[in-house]
C-alpha cells in the first residue's frame, strides 16, 4: 500500500537536484505524491515530477 505524500519545495539554485533526488527516494520508498508546491528551483523540480494516479 501505498502512503501520500505533499511536497512544499523552496527556492535556491542547488536545492533544486536535491529535490528531484528527494522525490525519486520519497517514490522509490512506497510513497505517491498527491501534490507539490514550490518556488524557483522547487517550481521547476516540482515540474520534472510524474506521478501515478493509481
Amino acid at each position: 500500500m501505498k502512503k501520500n505524500a505533499a511536497l512544499v519545495l523552496s527556492s535556491g539554485g542547488a536545492r533544486g537536484c536535491a529535490h528531484i533526488g528527494a522525490i525519486k527516494v520519497l517514490q522509490q520508498n512506497g510513497f505517491r505524491i498527491t501534490s507539490i508546491a514550490g518556488t524557483g528551483s522547487g517550481q521547476k523540480a516540482s515540474g520534472t515530477n510524474q506521478t501515478d494516479p493509481g
